[in-house]
């Protein structure tokens, strides 16, 4: 009999132990993630980011690696360079271009940020115009900085580009 209550007693204790575990644990994962996200926003917030790009997918389902293509959006302020590949299809209003892509520098319209706290993901939206035809990006940023960039063209079929946003490597002025 004294053993049996030694043994529950040890279960129910052992068994509070676990439980106290599997619970600091969930907590640091909780912390760690709060982390990355606050980080995430203080990047956004800087207004100097750059995203690369690691693959596309456009909106017929063609997906394309882009690990060996340069393609970047960079954002410093109310400025931005765009250099992203594109496979799609284009509007027979799409003057033709020999570049085949999204190329651009120059200054952005309507920028946008809203942080979805709940998610914690940021989605930045802006318009940049080229003057042959107006680009709007819808970029959502998840916690740890992996993003999905949704470009909406008055010329082209929309596209879809994924990736990284960080810091960029170096700063630019103009």
């Amino acid at each position: 009999m004294k053993k049996a209550i030694v043994f529950c007693f040890m279960y129910v204790f052992g068994s509070a132990l676990l439980l106290a575990q599997k619970d600091a644990t969930g907590n640091m994962k909780e912390a760690r993630s709060n982390r990355s996200y606050e980080a995430t926003k203080t990047l956004i917030e800087s207004g100097k980011y750059e995203f690369v790009a690691d693959r596309l997918i456009s909106s017929t389902g063609y997906s394309n690696s882009l690990t060996t293509n340069p393609s970047t959006l960079r954002l410093n302020g109310d400025q931005v360079r765009v250099y992203l590949p594109y496979f799609g299809e284009l509007h027979a209003s799409a003057p033709y271009q020999v570049d085949g892509g999204i190329k651009y520098k120059g200054p952005v319209e309507d920028y946008s940020v809203e942080y979805r706290d709940d998610k914690r993901r940021i989605v930045i939206k802006f318009n940049i115009d080229r003057g042959m035809e107006v680009h709007n990006f819808m970029m959502t940023v998840n916690k740890d900085g992996f993003t999905r960039v949704t470009v909406i063209s008055s010329g082209r079929s929309s596209i879809s580009y994924y990736g990284i946003t960080a810091e960029p490597d170096e700063v630019w002025a103009d």
